[in-house]
């Protein structure tokens, strides 16, 4: 099928990047670009609707190899061949079984604390998509199918082999001490250290640069310096949170004024109406 094809082409996913989200994992996904690899960090939009049937089955109870190598066969498919963070790191052992000779790359921090303070910030960002809609808290994101689906991939990520319930790694760290947090952290890295080879496996934090990746993945150092994304650094996260707030309160006055407005013409039309006959 198309599918097989594509992977003979490009060799299929090349490079895996087990590390958890808010590890360097942009700043990765920009290095491995200039290395040549097409990358896959967190969802391709149009690979959604995929993720979402994963994810639907595997919170539910029902995991089935079907959804991961239907999601897998998207991703190579489209030419990716490096995958990054979740929710492809929470199945980087599937993965690993469809390619055995694939590279793992698990990204780390500083320090357990610093991966928590920066796990909070992105998802207190992106719960404000998630809330429904109510005149106090007027947001319109809940009725966008995207959004929806994006929903349900952040419940599944954590209940692979961290066996959380659905949700309590994006969700449910607010009702726990920050413990939780860095347990889960130390636990997920743990887990790739266990089952990955260790001449398989490079332990990777963005501030090393390129020498330990470029050794590691066999290309030369590029000329260009080793990047650091600011995307999605802490600051640019704040500033989509603001940026979210602004748009789910300014859109009812403009949605008030066009109802007054069109009231205005419906009346004006009737008037005129009544007028001439």
């Amino acid at each position: 099928d198309k599918a097989t094809i594509r992977m003979a082409d490009n060799g299929g996913i090349q490079v895996i990047c087990a590390g958890l989200g808010r590890t360097g994992t942009m700043s990765l996904t920009d290095a491995l670009n200039l290395l040549g690899y097409k990358s896959y960090h967190y969802v391709d939009p149009s690979h959604a609707t995929d993720w979402e049937t994963l994810a639907t089955m595997a919170t539910s109870g029902v995991p089935r190899e079907e959804d991961v190598k239907r999601v897998l066969d998207r991703i190579v498919k489209d030419g990716y061949t490096a995958v990054l963070e979740n929710p492809c790191s929470d199945i980087y052992q599937e993965i690993l079984r469809e390619y055995p000779n694939t590279k793992v790359i698990l990204t780390v921090r500083d320090s357990p604390e610093k991966f928590v303070a920066s796990w909070k910030v992105l998802f207190d960002t992106m719960v404000i998509t998630e809330q429904p809609f109510s005149w106090s808290f007027p947001s319109f994101f809940g009725w966008i199918g995207l959004f929806q689906q994006l929903k349900k991939i952040r419940y599944f990520m954590g209940t692979t082999h961290l066996k959380l319930e659905p949700g309590a790694l994006t969700h449910g760290w607010r009702e726990k001490p920050d413990e939780f947090l860095a347990e889960q952290y130390e636990k997920h890295n743990k887990h790739v250290q266990d089952h990955v080879p260790e001449k398989q496996l490079l332990v990777f934090n963005v501030k090393q640069g390129w020498g330990p990746l470029c050794e590691f993945l066999g290309k030369d150092v590029p000329s260009k310096p080793f990047p650091h994304s600011k995307v999605n650094d802490t600051r640019s996260l704040l500033k989509l949170k603001r940026t979210f707030e602004i748009l789910i309160y300014s859109w009812v006055p403009v949605l008030v004024g066009l109802g007054a407005a069109s009231a205005g013409l419906l009346v004006r039309e009737s008037m005129l109406r009544n007028r001439y006959h």
